[in-house]
Order: structure tokens, then C-alpha cells, then sequence
């Protein structure tokens, strides 16, 4: 997997988890976190301090988790999760909806 969109999933992922442990997802949200979780194989979350890391190895180590936890992101509307990941696809990633440039 590219690093872009390793980083970028990977920041899908763990913005649901953050929500989800705050209380501020949706139901759509802590049930994708839910599945999420068992794609994953977690019978209990890691730190928080460790999650973006065993998230990105799993992603890396393993193309099918990672095609997996893409569609469910991009089928639900999970809030941060959803829009971090809606525009990836095999040929490119894009991260802004809206550049705004400065001209000096």
C-alpha cells in the first residue's frame, strides 16, 4: 500500500475510534467502530497512545483488512472516519476538497 493512502486510512480509522471513545459518534459511527474492531480482530481496543500504529501495521501487513476497513468507511457516514477515506481509489488519493492558495 502506497503511504498516502496507508496514512490517510489510518486516520479514518483512528478519528472513529476517537469519537467513538469521547461519546461524539453517531449510532452509523459506533457501529462502524464496532465492526471496525472486529475486522480487526480486537477483543479490546489498544492504548490510545498505540492505536495509530497497530492500525497502519495491520493496514500494511495485510491488503484485504485494508480493502475491507476502506469500503466500510466509505459506505457509512461516520463523520471524520467517512471523510477522510470517501475520495481514495486505486488510482489516486485526494485529501482536500478546497485548496485555497495565497498569492504573494
Amino acid at each position: 500500500m502506497d503511504p498516502v493512502t496507508l496514512a490517510v486510512l489510518t486516520s479514518g480509522v483512528v478519528a472513529l475510534g476517537a469519537e467513538s471513545a469521547k461519546g461524539l459518534a453517531s449510532k452509523v459511527g459506533e457501529d462502524a467502530w464496532i465492526a471496525i474492531k472486529g475486522l480487526f480482530g480486537w477483543k479490546k481496543q489498544p492504548p490510545d497512545h498505540e492505536l495509530a500504529h497497530n492500525v497502519a501495521e495491520s493496514l500494511n501487513n495485510d491488503p484485504r483488512l485494508a480493502q475491507q476497513v476502506l469500503q466500510l468507511l466509505q459506505r457509512q457516514s461516520t463523520g471524520t472516519g467517512s471523510t477522510l477515506v470517501r475520495s481514495i481509489n486505486a488510482d489516486k488519493v485526494v485529501v482536500a476538497n478546497r485548496i485555497n492558495t495565497v498569492n504573494m
